[in-house]
């Protein structure tokens, strides 16, 4: 966890975890539980939740489309915070077309509905509701070079339709006194993350798509999970915060850094059309990302661990060779 994350957590705090066995909700618990704070796991696999996330005081069964159990409401009412991460990756080597993404942001906003809801019906509810978004709020159409920040319009196209559905779903928590924080969140570089690209530079293949000159709004897990801790602690935080690092860079940079930290040369444009007939729709987000920044985590006094795409990238590949 950063520095300034660590500052912050003043007392231990009792937080749920839904999503604790993905790329992000793993890192996170481990910091939670380092930090002394008591974590619950709400999955659908409550064994294999226990392997990956060992620490958790409680490892419970959660159906994201069922009626809660009696287990999970008693968690929920013990809880300061809950920390809903589930869904998973649209980037897993698959073609995913517009309905895909699409029934995927209904089964998520649906599953968060359920929760929702079953706050609402609770005597004593936890302070605070913190769920996943996406920068796919802003939307891929349209200008990508101006900046925005948590202040700016959605965008008009159906992904910003899709990202404000979830969002909406998760500020209906206010109506029962909970604050609730968005996490509209970049690329975040884990080691999984980067595989692919990795293998391929190792190949001497590496590049970028398209022009490169859309945008790429990343972070560094480190960082991620330096904020989401954050925003549990700082409770002045409220509404969408953009988790992404001060520095994003265009993608034909990104793909040079990459290039630098492995010692290989990016030189290879793949055109937008052929990677869309591999991927689908979401090849928007790679060619057309837009330039956000964070600026609501700056305010708050958040210091980056990992401003830069150098420094980043470095770190995650050193991590990457140690596994």
């Amino acid at each position: 966890m950063a520095g300034n994350a660590a500052a912050e957590h003043l007392t231990a705090k009792r937080v749920v975890v839904v999503g604790a066995t993905g790329q992000i909700g793993r890192p996170l618990c481990q910091e939670l539980i380092r930090a002394g704070d008591t974590v619950s796991v709400f999955s659908r696999d409550p064994a294999r939740a226990r392997s990956l996330v060992p620490g958790a005081a409680d490892h419970l069964r959660w159906q994201p489309d069922g009626p809660l159990t009696a287990e999970c409401g008693g968690c929920l009412a013990a809880a300061d915070a809950v920390v809903y991460l589930a869904g998973g990756s649209l980037f897993d080597g698959r073609r995913h077309g517009r309905a895909f993404v699409e029934a995927e942001s209904r089964a998520r906003a649906g599953a968060l509905g359920n929760l929702v809801a079953a706050l609402g019906v609770l005597d004593r509810r936890p302070a605070t509701l913190i769920a996943a978004s996406s920068v796919g709020y802003y939307g891929f159409a349209g200008r990508a070079g101006e900046p925005v920040d948590e202040s700016s319009p959605r965008g008009r196209d159906w992904w910003g339709a899709d990202s404000e559905a979830i969002e909406q779903t998760a500020l209906a928590a206010r109506r029962y006194g909970v604050r609730t924080v968005l996490l509209r969140t970049g690329y975040v570089l884990t080691p999984a993350s980067l595989a692919a690209q990795v293998a391929q530079f190792r190949r001497r293949f590496g590049g970028w798509i398209g022009t490169g000159r859309g945008w790429t709004p990343w972070i560094h897990i480190g960082d991620e999970v330096g904020i989401i801790a954050f925003a549990l602690t700082r409770h002045e935080i409220d509404g969408p915060v953009n988790l992404t690092a001060p520095a994003p860079v265009r993608s034909r940079e990104f793909a040079r850094a990459l290039g630098r930290v492995l010692g290989r040369r990016a030189w290879l444009a793949a055109p937008a059309p052929l990677v869309r007939m591999g991927l689908g729709a979401v090849t928007d987000i790679l060619v057309h990302g837009k330039r956000v920044l964070p600026a609501k985590v700056a305010a708050a006094g958040y210091q980056f661990r990992f401003p830069d795409i150098d420094t980043a990238l470095r770190d995650i590949i050193a991590a990457k060779a140690d596994q």
